[in-house]
């Protein structure tokens, strides 16, 4: 059974990468195909993003997907990372840090992840607009 299978419009889920949003469309089950894209939530400053049964984005490569939305009320806040950098990284270390896999960046949830596992166009922005405050090494737990 596939975590989302049940999902209805108007359901307030939790994003990894883009925080807290609401089910805007689903497809009826008679019109899902498996690994398709099967309903859509919106998030603040109407960013959409449309998911599979799975929970897996559109966003994501078909190689590394993984699950990054959840019902709001199976997430648990308190275990997640949400601490200001202390160092601010150059553009040097940040290009550094992502060839080695292990650079974070603060995604518009407030949650650090790796920035292999958000959209590239969010890495690029900061990139773009000096937002090395976004940046940090990985830390290991």
């Amino acid at each position: 059974m596939h975590y989302f299978s049940k999902v209805q419009v108007s359901e307030e889920v939790f994003s990894l990468v883009y925080g807290k949003g609401v089910v805007v469309m689903v497809l009826p089950k008679k019109q899902r195909v498996e690994g398709f894209y099967v309903f859509a939530v919106e998030y603040k400053n109407d960013k959409k993003v449309h998911y599979t049964l799975d929970g897996f984005p559109n966003w994501c490569s078909s190689d590394g997907c993984m699950q990054t939305v959840f019902y709001l009320k199976d997430v648990d806040l308190t275990d997640i990372d949400i601490q200001p950098t202390c160092k601010i990284l150059s553009e040097k270390k940040i290009l550094k840090y992502k060839e080695k896999g292990n650079l974070e960046i603060r995604c518009p949830s407030g949650i650090w992840r790796n920035a292999d596992e958000v959209p590239e166009k969010i890495v690029k922005k900061a990139l773009k607009n000096d937002s090395y405050h976004l940046f940090r090494k990985e830390v290991k737990s």
